[in-house]
């Protein structure tokens, strides 16, 4: 069953304390992966700080019925915009679905690497140490990773020129299975992300050893992840309101990078749950530097993403196929020259 979230009476006091609603607010229906999710917390800052009220939209967030529906919101014309991963957008690129990606909202790769606290104190694994030094003192280790991430386990092992399958015992692992496996110790090590990462790292005594959030590997730094998207037709029928999300997401961004607490009590507005106020301190502290400065989009960055993430159902063949097509830049551009 399709959950539709209405914006009720804490977000219209948040709207308020911003400045005041606009006359006559727009419903804009936001398809989202997960409602809970705090990879998102771009969205949800924007969401909770009142931003997309302030712009005049009134946001309705529609959740999919399994997270790698999020674009079928779109095609089936269950939400306006749409928050889309790279396995998604990609796979809708290949077979040229009439999307168009206009606002980044998260730029590092959001998985890092953390340790058995036992495993971290016996090899002696200093979290200070240079990058190359971190990842080779991890030879021979169990590693659990899930399947969409051992092309990025690659790239990060090669920063200290070393092999996944030669130099770690490698495992795949469904991401539910996650903290068991941990919990268990049936690996040393886990490549993972939010909600495992900071219950591991609160509750199981993880230690991180690379935050890959943070840019420690330029290869996973730097890019377009998770982003909006909507439609060609609504963004050429609706472009004011296209811009508008634009300037609320550019103004959620600076209150991330500029005011944390303010940021970690605007996702609490939103209404998304957390198990404890630690492990939205822990993931946000991380998250935050994984965020871009601007919510600027570019095709370029699209087709590094095909590089790094597997695609739904199948990969788009860039020597054929115009990523440019699928990108519209100059909402960020205008929400940032006003």
């Amino acid at each position: 069953m399709r959950i539709s979230i209405r914006i009720s009476a804490v977000c219209i006091a948040v709207m308020l304390a911003v400045g005041g609603v606009a006359a006559q607010s727009t419903t804009v229906r936001i398809g989202v992966p997960e409602r809970d999710n705090l990879q998102y917390l771009t969205l949800w800052v924007a969401l909770g700080a009142g931003y997309f009220q302030a712009e005049g939209i009134d946001p309705q967030i529609v959740v999919a019925e399994r997270p790698n529906q999020a674009g079928q919101l779109l095609m089936q014309d269950r939400a306006d915009v749409s928050l889309l991963q790279p396995p998604i957008f990609l796979g809708m690129i290949a077979q040229q679905r009439p999307i168009v990606l206009f606002a980044n909202l998260l730029a590092n790769d959001p998985v890092s690497l953390i340790v058995q606290r036992d495993v971290a104190a016996k090899l002696k694994l200093d979290p200070r140490a240079p990058l190359a030094d971190r990842l080779k003192a991890l030879k021979g280790l169990r590693i659990g990773t899930s399947n969409e991430q051992p092309r990025r386990l690659r790239v990060l092992m090669a920063e200290a020129g070393m092999d996944t399958e030669r130099d770690i015992q490698m495992t795949i692992i469904p991401g539910d299975e996650h903290l068991t496996v941990f919990k268990e110790g049936v690996v040393d090590a886990l490549y993972t992300h939010s909600p495992f990462l900071e219950e591991a790292i609160v509750n199981l005594g993880a230690v991180l050893i690379v935050n890959q959030a943070a840019g420690e590997v330029p290869a996973l730094s730097n890019g377009q992840i998770h982003s909006l998207a909507t439609t060609r037709a609504f963004a050429d029928a609706h472009p004011d309101r296209v811009l508008a999300i634009t300037r609320a997401i550019a103004r959620a961004e600076t209150l991330i990078h500029t005011d944390i607490v303010a940021a970690r009590q605007a996702i609490l507005k939103a209404g998304v749950t957390v198990p404890s106020p630690k492990h939205l301190e822990t993931i946000v502290n991380l998250y935050r530097t994984a965020v871009p400065t601007t919510p600027r989009v570019s095709a370029a960055l699209v087709e590094n993403d095909a590089t790094l993430y597997p695609a739904r159902p199948s990969a788009p063949d860039f020597s054929k196929i115009h990523a440019a097509d699928f990108v519209a830049p100059d909402f960020a551009e205008r929400a940032l020259s006003r």
